[in-house]
């Protein structure tokens, strides 16, 4: 199988059926030869045990070994925050847990939510969508109003899910768009218990615009052909410079809304823990973000002498000769046409072959590179590139940072419209953040 003797990274989740059973799924992603991210599902098998950290571990495992794959060649493993998965993961199979980030994105947003005067809004908000949307009657009546009125769509209310991503924002977006229709149907039938004030309105249009780009990172997230771990803290950074901007339209509640989301993302990957470096270096090693610009110039530095560690460690291992170290690297050709070669044409030169190979040197030759748009494929830029430090980067490229596959959660999975837009507003947004740093 193209997994064997492979750094193989793993995303698993326990998710139960219409028929509650019970299953875990495991998926296994490896970069190719080509530079090309692969996912294979080793197992959805059921659960039929108590989802105890050891009985989720050994489930793990055993799918790991049913093709042949090494507990030893697995680099981390994606999961999200529930303690068994933890557990299993970090306790029993000594691994590193790398929490999706998607997923806390959600838990972060659905603190801010709780805030009182948001969260009876929403409350409303989501009764109002109920409502509709159990009622024949009131549903006709929705769709005549928005008839009279010369509606450009005429969609329904969406009602949110707790544990579906985005829910909130996709309900009071959509809510937003039918202000007008719904509240004629709500002051024609009397339904004062539905009716939102004013004022909520406006709260609600500004809670909207906070969670707009929590959408988006969710959606740039949600994909399998990709990297993904490499943007996470990049896009964290991203996420909390959005939420110190303040407006004239915040109110008490949107302030404390916005708090209780920073500081539930702070929290998240700490700087003294191992999954902070580890996250941190596969930011470095994507031509996107490797510069590192969420770090200070200490941070900076630590990580390019981590991975200057890992190349040299890699050139000492596989050296048995002057014919085993990398080949020239041959400049590509300048194209007017071409941003790649744009990036390319004046680099990289033409290295000889050395005992004494620079890996520092050209470790400061890639730093040197100007950052790829967020919205490239990395994974391309490596595959063009061909330098000793691709070595840490194929390993690391393949960990996942943000939803899992194997149709474990299937109600996350985005449109590809949804991919498309996604990606490029999170690629405004880093622009966005780049261009503030850089003056």
């Amino acid at each position: 199988m193209a997994i064997k003797n492979k750094a193989v990274a793993l995303t698993t989740d326990g998710w139960t059926s219409l028929a509650n059973d019970a299953f875990v799924t495991v998926t296994a992603h490896v970069i190719t030869e080509d530079w090309e991210m692969k996912d294979f599902v080793l197992k959805t098998g059921e659960l039929r045990e108590s989802h105890t950290a050891e009985n989720v571990s050994k489930s793990i495992v055993d799918g790991l070994q049913e093709f042949g794959v090494q507990l030893e060649s697995v680099v981390a493993v994606t999961t999200d925050n529930a303690a068994n998965y933890v557990n299993a993961v970090e306790k029993h199979m000594k691994t590193m847990n790398v929490p999706c980030f998607a997923h806390t994105i959600n838990l972060a947003v659905r603190k801010g939510l709780g805030v009182r005067s948001i969260e009876n809004s929403v409350a409303r908000l989501k009764r109002t969508a109920a409502y509709f949307n159990h009622s024949a009657t009131a549903s006709y009546l929705l769709e005549e109003k928005q008839k009279q009125m010369e509606m450009p769509k005429r969609d329904k209310l969406i009602n949110d899910c707790a544990t579906r991503w985005n829910s909130t924002y996709e309900m009071i977006s959509r809510a937003l768009e039918q202000q007008a229709p719904v509240a004629a149907v709500i002051f024609d039938k009397k339904l004062s218990n539905l009716e939102l004030s004013t004022s909520e309105w406006t709260q609600l249009e500004r809670v909207k615009d906070i969670l707009r780009p929590f959408k988006v990172s969710t959606v740039a997230l949600s994909t399998d052909k990709y990297p993904t771990a490499s943007a996470v803290l990049p896009m964290r950074h991203v996420l909390l410079s959005h939420l110190r901007q303040e407006t004239d339209s915040d109110t008490a509640a949107v302030k404390e809304m916005k708090a209780k989301i920073t500081a539930d993302l702070n929290k998240r990957y700490p700087e003294d823990g191992d999954v902070f470096m580890f996250l941190n270096t596969a930011s470095y090693l994507d031509p996107r973000f490797h510069c590192l610009r969420h770090l200070d110039h200490g941070r900076q530095q630590e990580v390019h002498d981590k991975v200057l560690a890992e190349i040299t460690a890699i050139a000492a291992a596989e050296k048995s000769g002057e014919s085993e170290l990398p080949a020239p690297l041959e400049a590509p050709r300048k194209s007017s046409l071409s941003a790649m070669g744009d990036l390319f044409s004046q680099v990289y030169q033409q290295q000889t072959r050395a005992a004494a190979y620079d890996l520092h040197g050209e470790l400061v030759q890639y730093e040197r590179e100007p950052q790829l748009p967020p919205d490239a494929d990395p994974l391309l830029w490596w595959k063009r590139g061909g330098v000793w430090v691709a070595r840490v980067a194929a390993q690391d490229a393949s960990i996942g940072g943000g939803s899992f596959s194997g149709g474990a959660k299937a109600c996350t999975k985005p449109t590809v419209a949804d991919l498309q837009n996604g990606g490029q507003d999170v690629a405004l947004c880093l622009r966005a953040e780049r261009e503030e740093r850089s003056d």
